[in-house]
């Protein structure tokens, strides 16, 4: 029998299993349950609507939110925390510093990144901002980056409409506008170790060996690193070979880092409290977590890209574009930055479309901003797909968008992309017969939140879109159980496939649309609703209304 079959028979004993406080999580190898494996209570089991005769997750009466919770206290979370200002700050419109106009036909990168210089030289004023360039109406051709790399400066275009601003993009391919800082993470004092057996989804609070080198108001990582017992429970140590090789089984890594600020310190009981709460479980039988304070001096923050168009199209003319090029093809790209933002943009013809917020980039904010045409940016006979929008940071939004295209991804998180995340209230058409689809696109993404999100078939679309939460097998490198603690909400995708990982849950509340199988069988997410819509209409909406 071969590793895929084994690993199906290991999820049967999944499906048999009711709400315990210690449930024990089949061996993906051997089928069998080891004796040293806790899965939270629950999780894998509540395949049904009938799960929530055990577990009251989220009720809503009386215009507000109840949350219930497992006998180990893991909870949906709370998901209000993502996007500019963690949510409960506006989007600052900067004053006007640089107006340029359209030009005939040269070349404008030089004279736009000139512009974005000279504000970028300015004093910061008593909101963090020191301007903005505005681009008049018209055509500005860009035939290299634009970069954004000074807190407080923005690009704004006179509308994304018919009179607008509509950069032409042309040259390499790449993200046309770069909103960076530089640098990294760098630890600030000592890792202190987390002492708690079990710390729950959702929690703000815990104990750890010592407080000395902590304080209230501080930003500190809560880090949960991937270990070999942890990875062996999950089954991503025998993940099967493709035809042909090239999968990759996991290995011990760095793991999850969710960037806090300490709101309450108790040093008598060693009691730490965060402002946001954490989207994955802190287990101390499979991982060693630790809490550790940190700067990031190369950040930058209140930077933005605003009102215009782009068109990307030209890069598909570079000799590379059908093999590699297609994937740095994007409208913009965030990294290093704390607090950042697109808005009403319209990104035309590029073949990673809207481009992504990546790893060290936090409470960015994605608004009012459409990713079309990509299927005449993206080879349809290829079998690597891009993504439309990529969150690889955390505590990043999305929010009314619209993806059109094929043979694609239309949202997605990457490899150990700690949450909160959240895509709401976003439509995808597939006008194509390829490939289309959104979900945790490898290695365990935590606490994303699928809100009120439409996928269909356009008018000549003959492929089926989905939202697939589950084990992407080897897929990829070795892909995997691409996410964890992922919630899809209200969401109308055409088809979905929804698992719940070993140790962890995946939770679905008025899914719509058909019922797909997963590519490795058993596991089932936690199911509320399924064919009809619950209330409230988006979760993310009524978090932070409450908050």
């Amino acid at each position: 029998m071969n590793r895929r079959a084994l690993r199906a028979l290991a999820a049967l004993p999944a499906l048999l299993l009711t709400a315990t406080a210690c449930q024990q999580s089949p061996n993906a190898a051997t089928g069998k349950p080891p004796s040293d494996t806790v899965q939270p209570a629950a999780a894998a089991s509540e395949s049904s609507d009938t799960a929530s005769s055990t577990t009251s997750w989220i009720t809503f009466a009386n215009g507000h939110l109840a949350y219930g919770a497992d006998s180990q206290g893991n909870r949906v979370p709370d998901f209000s925390y993502a996007g500019y200002g963690n949510g409960k700050t506006a989007i600052p419109t900067a004053p006007v510093a640089v107006t340029l106009k359209a030009a005939s036909s040269a070349d404008d990168t030089s004279r736009i990144q000139a512009a974005i210089a000279k504000v970028s030289a300015l004093p910061l004023n008593a909101d963090g901002l020191r301007g903005a360039v505005l681009l008049g109406p018209g055509d500005f051709r860009i035939g290299g980056a634009l970069t954004i790399s000074a807190s407080g400066v923005v690009l704004r275009g006179s509308g994304s409409g018919t009179g607008g601003t509509h950069l032409v993009a042309t040259g390499t391919p790449r993200a046309v506008v770069s909103l960076a800082g530089s640098g990294q993470l760098q630890a600030a004092g000592a890792k202190v170790a987390v002492t708690d057996d079990y710390v729950p989804i959702g929690a703000t609070t815990f104990h750890v060996a010592s407080t000395a080198d902590l304080k209230a108001g501080q930003a500190v990582v809560v880090q949960r690193p991937q270990e070999q017992n942890w990875i062996h429970a999950i089954g991503m140590d025998k993940i099967p070979q493709r035809s042909g090789g090239g999968t990759v089984q996991w290995k011990p890594n760095a793991g999850l880092q969710f960037e806090r600020t300490i709101t309450a310190l108790d040093p008598a009981t060693k009691t730490v409290t965060i402002d946001i709460p954490l989207t994955n479980a802190l287990e101390k039988q499979y991982t060693h977590a630790v809490v550790w304070p940190y700067t990031f001096p190369g950040r930058i923050s209140d930077v933005g890209v605003e009102h215009l168009s782009a068109d990307g199209l030209a890069f598909t003319q570079a000799p590379d574009y059908a093999t590699t090029g297609y994937f740095a093809s994007s409208f913009a790209s965030f990294d290093a930055v704390d607090g950042g933002w697109a808005r009403d943009i319209v990104a035309d013809d590029f073949g990673s479309g809207m481009g992504g917020v990546g790893e060290s980039a936090k409470r960015i904010t994605l608004e009012d901003t459409s990713a079309l045409g990509m299927e005449k940016a993206i080879p349809q006979d290829v079998h690597a797909q891009p993504v439309a929008y990529t969150l690889a940071g955390q505590q990043s939004l999305v929010l009314r968008c619209q993806v059109s295209g094929s043979n694609l991804h239309a949202w997605a998180t990457q490899a150990q992309t700690a949450g909160p995340n959240v895509f709401s209230d976003c439509t995808a058409t597939n006008v194509g017969s390829k490939r289309f689809d959104a979900g945790p696109h490898q290695r365990w993404a935590s606490g994303t939140l699928y809100d009120h999100l439409v996928m269909r078939e356009g008018a000549g679309g003959t492929s089926a879109t989905e939202l697939s939460l589950y084990d992407r097998d080897n897929e990829g490198s070795g892909q995997g159980w691409a996410g964890a603690t992922q919630v899809a909400w209200n969401s109308d995708t055409g088809t979905y496939s929804f698992q719940s990982p070993p140790t962890s849950y995946n939770w679905s509340f008025g899914a719509l649309g058909k019922a797909a199988p997963p590519l490795v069988p058993g596991f089932p997410a936690v199911m509320v609703s399924a064919g009809t819509p619950v209330q409230p209409a988006s979760l993310y909406a009524e978090q932070l209304a409450e908050r």
